[in-house]
């Protein structure tokens, strides 16, 4: 699905079989979640445009995402709010392709967790040798 809309995925039956979910940045942030929450199958999500600006405006955590694609946020953004939405998520992918420096001191503290940096290298990163082998990073 690709454009700015609302994530829409009701009608259970047609969606059972849904494991694997790739969206733009979803249009109703909060509404996205609780749609996700509701198809709890859904355990790969990317997000090719993740809304760093905006928060949930009410308790959204949807632990069923085990593997989470994400472009890297701007410098403003911060890493630290994907654990309290997404806090069964073992496996995050990030695209910086478009960033110089990427902070992952968020990340230290998020057990069992393996991070996929895609645009950047080690030497580009903040905090990557604190996540030791559960860090890897290619420069494309």
């Amino acid at each position: 699905m690709t454009g700015r809309q609302p994530l829409v995925l009701d009608g259970r039956r047609a969606w059972k079989s849904l494991k694997e979910l790739e969206v733009s940045e979803p249009a109703a942030f909060d509404d996205a979640l609780d749609a996700l929450r509701e198809h709890s199958r859904i355990s790969v999500l990317g997000l090719t445009a993740f809304p760093w600006a905006r928060r949930p405006t009410r308790p959204a955590a949807v632990p069923t995402i085990r593997e989470l694609s994400v472009q890297a946020p701007d410098h403003g953004g911060d890493l630290g709010v994907l654990r309290p939405l997404f806090p069964g998520v073992t496996h995050l992918r990030l695209d910086a392709s478009a960033r110089r420096v990427l902070d992952l001191t968020p990340l230290h503290s998020w057990p069992g967790l393996r991070v996929q940096v895609n645009g950047l290298t080690r030497g580009r990163l903040i905090g990557a040798e604190e996540l030791g082998d559960r860090l890897n990073a290619s420069p494309g």
